[in-house]
């Protein structure tokens, strides 16, 4: 999956204990942006992920319900984990060259990889990696659409949900510009204040 360093290095060992449902964030800065997307994560039944490529080997900072149920791990076993640790002892040289690429392009790909679910089950991952551009041309993100491949997969779906995923970003984007907007609005009436009460003192 999301193979930013060294394609060899070996995650540490999952734990045993799935946790209950929770909030989606499985780290992150909590900023209204993220917070914003962890909402629209959970809402939706395709397995989603977020990963900071900004950080040491680019870890997964939100993950939802779904993306833990196609796995078999809790949310405290992803954490802050690059998603190379599903791949197990499976090959996918291939599929990680082509994420190598899609992480130095800052653009999309689609990419199958061999994985394991926590109960040692093989399975074929669909994995739709997009960045999240910010206003600085930058894409310190990358969300992860994961389908496993079977008969239920067909590409109406697969493209409604590229649809869904392309809305729910410029919602995410357009709420975090709405809250500039009201803070730099809160600011300049503060400073209206102060200078209305220097004006008054004088």
């Amino acid at each position: 999956m999301i193979d930013k360093d060294d394609p060899e290095r070996k995650a540490p060992r999952p734990g045993t204990a799935r946790d209950a449902p929770a909030e989606a964030a499985a780290g992150g800065d909590g900023s209204p942006g993220l917070e914003r997307l962890s909402e629209l994560f959970e809402r939706s039944p395709v397995a989603l992920t977020l990963a900071d490529t900004t950080l040491p080997d680019a870890p997964l900072v939100l993950a939802n319900a779904a993306f833990l149920d196609l796995t078999g791990y809790a949310r405290h076993e992803v954490a802050g984990r690059n998603c190379r640790f599903l791949q197990a002892d499976l090959p996918n040289d291939e599929a990680r060259a082509e994420t190598r690429q899609v992480l130095a392009s800052g653009g999309q790909g689609q990419i199958v990889f061999r994985n394991r679910r926590k109960d040692g089950e093989a399975f074929d991952n669909l994995l739709f990696l997009q960045a999240l551009v910010d206003r600085a041309g930058g894409s310190r993100y990358f969300i992860g659409s994961q389908f496993p491949l079977d008969r239920s997969v067909t590409e109406r779906r697969i493209d409604a949900h590229i649809a869904q995923i392309d809305a729910a970003v410029a919602r995410a984007v357009e709420a975090q510009e709405t809250l500039r907007a009201e803070q730099r609005r809160m600011f300049a009436n503060a400073a209206h204040a102060v200078a209305n009460a220097w004006l008054a003192l004088r």
